[in-house]
């Protein structure tokens, strides 16, 4: 049963046990003002309670908001519409002085990571909402971005990250206005717990379903729309939207490498144990194979017993060769002897396999480092577990954090993975899904689509 299947069932009784007057109010009403007014305000948070919880501000704290020098008011510009201060209340200058703080901590966050990846800032086009970074590598190379087709309505929102398409179901004018209620937030409520049950992190679930909220509170909801049904369009183009956030086109992204002669195109893949990595690594050889693209496999995994005659014994049946050495040996050595051996012999591709490291353990991620700086792969994939879901998104995380990669590899999407960690890893890094394995098969690797991952989770 998808996830949406559950959420009809709960939601549509729990729609008709609700009146319409509890969940919207008749246009021109003060209840039908304020929910307008809120939405137009673009207020982040949006309380159904009348008065808010302070348990977590410090109440032997006194915030001061910073005092205005009367010098400076001849440097204001009068053409500027000012609001003249009013006297805040003691929980209001808290309000804005932990706002402040968040803030502030997020941009210094940005910067020190930025700083540490070596990345610089780049600049927006004119205009443009699209962020510079994700069609490149983490090595500056372009990729293919996969062009989707346009979707989107008179309803469709862009909320930072969340990009929401209310769809048909609200209206320019006319119909009821949805207010903020008990009755929209146990609706809201019950989706967060199925998500939550389809393995979709936590964080993720709260980012969708707060913009979700925020941009529904306002708006006309035509006559006779079901609520649930908006909601549940509305939360499916929420979705897609995170899954093609940075999208690219693997099997394009390398042959356009090779094609501009930036050859050998070195892969490298990390995770931890137990995912697939080497599996993947022959499911992509053989796929490059079939391309006509030449393929040369890295041994780099030289802890795990028996890794290396793993992966000796893919690259015999697939008739390529296999860089390895003695089990304890180098990898970074085992890796740059592979490039130097493709450069010699004119191989387009180079897959560096690794070892799979705990994404907590600080000294073996050092020697994960350690190979990409050898290399200086084209591409970093990250191989994660669809079964292992939240762990999943945990390890993405963390290897985003330590190692950065350019995309991940979904393995094991054939079972009865509930499909959550997919688009959970892509909210959380940042990173799409570019590759999913569906079987056993060497053929059984395909270019990832965010509509197939939705299927299986709502239908």
């Amino acid at each position: 049963m998808g996830l949406f299947d559950k959420f009809r069932k709960k939601v549509q009784k729990a729609a008709s046990e609700v009146n319409p007057d509890e969940i919207s109010a008749e246009e021109d009403s003060e209840e039908a003002k304020k929910a307008m007014d809120i939405r137009d305000s673009g207020d982040s948070k949006i309380d159904t309670i009348d008065e808010p919880e302070w348990e977590e501000f410090d109440d032997d704290v006194d915030l001061e908001l910073p005092k205005q020098n009367d010098d400076e008011w001849d440097e204001w510009d009068e053409e500027e519409d000012y609001v003249l201060p009013t006297k805040l209340s003691r929980k209001e200058k808290k309000i804005l002085a932990a706002a402040a703080k968040k803030d502030l901590a997020k941009k210094k966050a940005a910067e020190k990571e930025l700083k540490k990846r070596g990345g610089k800032e780049v600049a927006k086009l004119a205009g443009s909402k699209v962020n510079l970074h994700m069609m490149r590598t983490t090595t500056g190379r372009q990729l293919v971005e996969v062009k989707s087709s346009p979707t989107g309505s008179k309803g469709t929102i862009d909320d930072g990250r969340i990009k929401i398409d209310l769809g048909g179901g609200v209206v320019e004018s006319g119909g009821r206005v949805i207010k903020p209620s008990e009755a929209l937030d146990n609706l809201i409520e019950e989706l967060e717990w199925i998500m939550l049950e389809s393995d979709i992190s936590s964080d993720a679930v709260t980012e969708v379903m707060a913009v979700l909220k925020r941009n529904l509170i306002g708006q006309r909801l035509r006559k006779g729309a079901d609520i649930s049904k908006v909601l549940e369009a509305s939360l499916k183009r929420a979705l897609r939207g995170i899954l093609e956030a940075g999208y690219w086109d693997f099997f394009e992204s390398i042959e356009k490498f090779v094609e501009k002669g930036d050859k050998p195109v070195v892969i490298m893949f990390v995770g931890v144990n137990g995912t697939g990595k080497t599996t993947t690594v022959a499911k992509i050889a053989n796929l490059l194979q079939k391309r006509n693209i030449s393929v040369i496999a890295a041994a780099g995994d030289t802890f795990r017993a028996g890794a290396i005659e793993q992966l000796e014994t893919h690259c015999d049946r697939l008739n390529i060769r296999c860089i390895s050495s003695q089990r304890g040996g180098d990898s970074a050595a085992v890796a740059r002897d592979a490039v130097e051996s493709a450069k010699a012999k004119d191989i387009d591709v180079v897959l560096v396999d690794t070892a799979g490291r705990m994404q907590n353990k600080a000294n073996l991620m050092a020697e994960l480092e350690k190979v990409r700086r050898v290399t200086n792969p084209h591409l970093t994939l990250f191989v994660g577990d669809a079964l292992a879901g939240n762990d999943a998104v945990d390890q993405a995380k963390n290897f985003q954090e330590m190692l950065k990669f350019d995309g991940a590899v979904l393995t094991k999407l054939d079972t009865d993975a509930k499909g959550g960690a997919g688009l959970s890893i892509a909210h959380s890094t940042g990173r799409p899904i570019v590759l999913c394995g569906v079987g056993q098969e060497y053929d059984d690797l395909m270019q990832f689509n965010p509509d197939w991952l939705l299927q299986q989770l709502f239908e």
